[in-house]
């Protein structure tokens, strides 16, 4: 149908279907949208999302170019109108019943974490939350400060089996409380806990990335940290009133086990907690190589003006995260190279260090030569091109 009588349509895409806030890829701003039916979400950009928003069955298609018109300088012709309807319904993403109602997914499992989470929400109160975040900062680096006294009334339980068992014990209980603080923040902001193990300390959490405010992402990410932060805390405090003795000790090691535990799930590298909320606080997807790309295009945008031009806060962040980025493997390569040379030099000598330094060297280039994806930076994503699970 072509003319007026297409432009009379009014179409409307389905109700359960879920939208992300504004995201940057790179210098981009894009939009996730999630066909929760079918387990699908996709990439679009800035212009799709404005047209996807007004398709409400109210709007005419007329009026949605005439809107489209005013925001953007451009009409839409019928052929573009005809294009992105036949997509959207090969999708599944248009509604065929004008009185279909929102789908709630009803889920029976996971009992334990919404009785929990209902139990526990008060402590999911941004203000609350921050200042527990703040305390166990706070607590960590007591710990650091204190670190000289509790080594050497910690180093007996790393040598004794049984204390070495009880360690393990500990601290893989800490990470099932991290994974199920994950969970309990999860199903309070209303995401979908698709999956979560105890055992095999595993937490699959869908649609947190629809979420309407960042400050839910964050909070859901920094959850599991703050777990462990307040374990430690706890365990802290009873360090203090245990007499001497062998329970001390083995308190004093996991005292400094659980603090590593809760300082590395901050650190902000992937696939770690810490790289999550910074991802979220900054709105940027694939924020890691999204940085080195950025890195490895600045020459041509500085001496050829051929690469993508990148709005400055995001050049800005992504320029920081990614000398970041490059200080953190480049100290952890250090590292590996010193300590692994250190323990050849007996047999090598002078050259104990050249075979571990040629080892990480060929590790990192094999990483980043890597096949990436097809799509050049800061191309615009096509319509409904990107499709994975979120």
């Amino acid at each position: 149908m072509t003319g007026s009588g297409l432009l009379a349509k009014r179409p409307r895409l389905r109700a359960d279907l879920l939208f992300s806030r504004p995201l940057r890829r790179g210098p981009a701003t894009v939009y996730l949208i999630k066909d929760r039916t079918r387990g699908r979400a996709f990439e679009i950009a800035e212009k799709e999302q404005f047209l996807f928003r007004r398709l409400d069955g109210v709007r005419s298609l007329a009026e949605i170019t005439d809107e489209y018109a005013a925001e953007f300088g451009r009409r839409l012709n019928d052929d573009h109108w005809v294009r992105l309807l036949w997509l959207l319904h090969e999708r599944g993403l248009l509604s065929a019943d004008a009185t279909e109602s929102v789908a709630t997914p009803g889920d029976a499992r996971h009992a334990a974490v919404r009785w929990w989470a209902r139990r526990l929400r008060w402590t999911l109160h941004p203000g609350l939350f921050a200042l527990l975040c703040g305390i166990v900062a706070a607590a960590l680096a007591v710990v650091a400060l204190q670190l000289g006294s509790l080594w050497p009334a910690a180093r007996p339980a790393f040598t004794d089996p049984t204390s070495l068992v009880a360690l393990a014990l500990l601290a893989w209980i800490g990470a099932a409380l991290h994974e199920f603080a994950h969970a309990l923040a999860a199903v309070h902001f209303g995401a979908t806990v698709k999956r979560i193990n105890l055992v095999t300390l595993t937490c699959q959490i869908e649609d947190y990335l629809y979420l309407p405010r960042r400050s839910q992402q964050v909070m859901i990410a920094a959850a599991g940290g703050l777990a462990n932060g307040l374990v430690l805390l706890f365990l802290a405090g009873v360090l203090a009133v245990v007499p001497d003795g062998r329970t001390p000790g083995l308190l004093s090691a996991y005292l400094l086990v659980g603090a590593a535990q809760t300082l590395i799930n901050f650190i902000p590298l992937p696939p770690l907690d810490g790289y999550k909320i910074a991802s979220h606080l900054l709105g940027m997807l694939d924020l890691a190589p999204e940085s080195r790309r950025y890195l490895w295009t600045a020459p041509r945008r500085l001496l050829l003006r051929t690469a993508p031009r990148y709005p400055r806060p995001a050049a800005i962040w992504l320029g920081l995260y990614g000398a970041w980025w490059l200080i953190a493997v480049a100290t952890v390569a250090a590292v590996m190279i010193y300590f692994v040379g250190a323990q050849l030099r007996p047999v090598l000598g002078g050259l104990a260090y050249v075979l571990p330094a040629a080892i990480v060297g060929l590790t990192i280039a094999g990483w980043l030569a890597r096949p990436r994806r097809a799509r050049p930076a800061g191309a615009a994503p096509s319509r409904l091109l990107k499709q994975d699970n979120q």
